[in-house]
Protein backbone atom coordinates (compact mmCIF):
# COMPACT_ATOMS: atom_id res chain seq x y z
CA UNK A 1 0.00 0.00 0.00
CA UNK A 2 1.17 3.66 -0.47
CA UNK A 3 1.76 5.88 2.20
CA UNK A 4 -1.70 7.40 2.98
CA UNK A 5 -3.11 3.84 2.68
CA UNK A 6 -0.63 2.63 5.52
CA UNK A 7 -2.40 6.01 7.34
CA UNK A 8 -5.10 4.15 7.22
CA UNK A 9 -4.67 1.24 8.25
CA UNK A 10 -2.12 1.72 11.26
CA UNK A 11 -3.60 4.19 13.59
CA UNK A 12 -0.81 4.81 16.53
CA UNK A 13 2.75 3.66 14.96
CA UNK A 14 5.27 3.21 17.41
CA UNK A 15 9.07 3.15 16.97
CA UNK A 16 11.33 2.19 19.26
CA UNK A 17 15.12 3.19 18.55
CA UNK A 18 18.31 1.02 20.07
CA UNK A 19 21.34 1.57 20.24
CA UNK A 20 23.71 -1.31 21.64
CA UNK A 21 26.84 -1.03 24.10
CA UNK A 22 28.76 -2.03 20.56
CA UNK A 23 27.40 0.54 18.59
CA UNK A 24 24.90 -1.66 16.88
CA UNK A 25 22.07 0.37 16.27
CA UNK A 26 18.06 -1.12 15.85
CA UNK A 27 14.88 -0.06 14.89
CA UNK A 28 11.28 -1.54 16.46
CA UNK A 29 8.46 -0.86 14.00
CA UNK A 30 4.82 -1.39 15.97
CA UNK A 31 2.36 -1.90 13.05
CA UNK A 32 -0.39 -2.83 14.02
CA UNK A 33 -3.17 -2.92 11.17
CA UNK A 34 -0.91 -2.82 8.98
CA UNK A 35 1.19 -6.45 9.70
CA UNK A 36 0.78 -9.72 11.85
CA UNK A 37 4.17 -11.11 11.15
CA UNK A 38 7.43 -10.42 12.39
CA UNK A 39 10.36 -9.02 9.66
CA UNK A 40 13.87 -8.33 10.39
CA UNK A 41 16.10 -6.58 7.96
CA UNK A 42 19.87 -5.70 8.60
CA UNK A 43 22.47 -3.35 6.69
CA UNK A 44 25.30 -5.55 6.32
CA UNK A 45 29.12 -3.99 6.25
CA UNK A 46 30.80 -4.84 2.88
CA UNK A 47 27.37 -6.13 1.40
CA UNK A 48 24.84 -3.50 -0.93
CA UNK A 49 21.53 -5.16 -0.66
CA UNK A 50 19.90 -5.32 2.80
CA UNK A 51 19.26 -9.13 4.32
CA UNK A 52 15.95 -9.44 5.41
CA UNK A 53 13.42 -12.24 6.36
CA UNK A 54 9.80 -12.77 7.64
CA UNK A 55 8.60 -14.79 10.20
CA UNK A 56 4.96 -15.51 9.94
CA UNK A 57 3.16 -16.07 13.14
CA UNK A 58 0.08 -18.01 13.86
CA UNK A 59 -3.55 -16.78 13.74
CA UNK A 60 -4.94 -15.61 16.48
CA UNK A 61 -5.94 -16.98 19.26
CA UNK A 62 -2.15 -17.63 18.92
CA UNK A 63 -2.15 -21.08 20.41
CA UNK A 64 0.67 -22.33 18.98
CA UNK A 65 2.82 -19.68 19.79
CA UNK A 66 2.16 -20.02 23.18
CA UNK A 67 2.60 -24.25 22.97
CA UNK A 68 6.29 -23.66 21.93
CA UNK A 69 7.04 -21.30 24.81
CA UNK A 70 4.73 -23.53 27.08
CA UNK A 71 7.10 -26.61 25.60
CA UNK A 72 10.39 -24.75 26.69
CA UNK A 73 9.35 -24.28 30.03
CA UNK A 74 7.92 -28.16 29.99
CA UNK A 75 11.97 -28.73 29.12
CA UNK A 76 13.49 -26.17 31.49
CA UNK A 77 10.92 -28.34 34.32
CA UNK A 78 12.09 -31.55 33.31
CA UNK A 79 15.90 -31.75 33.08
CA UNK A 80 16.23 -28.74 35.31
CA UNK A 81 18.14 -26.72 33.22
CA UNK A 82 16.93 -23.71 30.48
CA UNK A 83 17.01 -24.35 26.88
CA UNK A 84 18.24 -21.12 26.38
CA UNK A 85 19.89 -18.28 28.06
CA UNK A 86 17.85 -16.79 30.96
CA UNK A 87 19.99 -13.81 30.14
CA UNK A 88 18.02 -13.74 26.73
CA UNK A 89 15.25 -13.02 28.42
CA UNK A 90 16.15 -10.71 30.36
CA UNK A 91 17.32 -8.28 27.62
CA UNK A 92 14.02 -8.66 25.64
CA UNK A 93 11.92 -7.97 28.52
CA UNK A 94 14.41 -5.32 29.53
CA UNK A 95 14.26 -3.67 25.80
CA UNK A 96 10.56 -3.41 25.63
CA UNK A 97 10.21 -2.02 29.13
CA UNK A 98 13.02 0.34 28.05
CA UNK A 99 10.96 1.43 24.84
CA UNK A 100 7.85 1.49 27.16
CA UNK A 101 8.99 3.82 30.05
CA UNK A 102 10.76 6.16 26.75
CA UNK A 103 6.95 6.72 25.52
CA UNK A 104 5.90 7.16 29.15
CA UNK A 105 8.73 9.96 29.68
CA UNK A 106 7.82 11.68 25.93
CA UNK A 107 9.80 9.97 24.15
CA UNK A 108 13.25 10.39 25.60
CA UNK A 109 16.42 8.67 25.37
CA UNK A 110 16.96 6.41 28.51
CA UNK A 111 20.42 4.81 29.22
CA UNK A 112 19.77 0.95 30.20
CA UNK A 113 23.35 0.22 32.27
CA UNK A 114 21.31 -2.65 33.87
CA UNK A 115 20.90 -4.18 30.36
CA UNK A 116 24.63 -4.54 30.08
CA UNK A 117 24.61 -8.46 30.22
CA UNK A 118 26.72 -10.55 28.37
CA UNK A 119 25.65 -14.23 27.64
CA UNK A 120 26.90 -17.45 25.55
CA UNK A 121 24.00 -18.41 23.00
CA UNK A 122 23.62 -21.55 21.96
CA UNK A 123 24.69 -23.43 19.33
CA UNK A 124 21.89 -25.17 18.30
CA UNK A 125 18.53 -23.12 16.88
CA UNK A 126 16.34 -22.29 19.65
CA UNK A 127 13.63 -20.90 17.41
CA UNK A 128 10.19 -23.24 17.57
CA UNK A 129 10.62 -26.33 15.56
CA UNK A 130 7.95 -28.94 14.96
Amino acid sequence: PDLARMKEFVKDPVLFRFEYADGLKATMFLMNGLVGDFTFAARIKGQTAPLSTLFYLPPVPNVTYSAALMSKAEETFRTGKAPYPVERTLLTGGLVEAGMQSLHAGQKRLETPHLAIRYQPTRESTFSQS
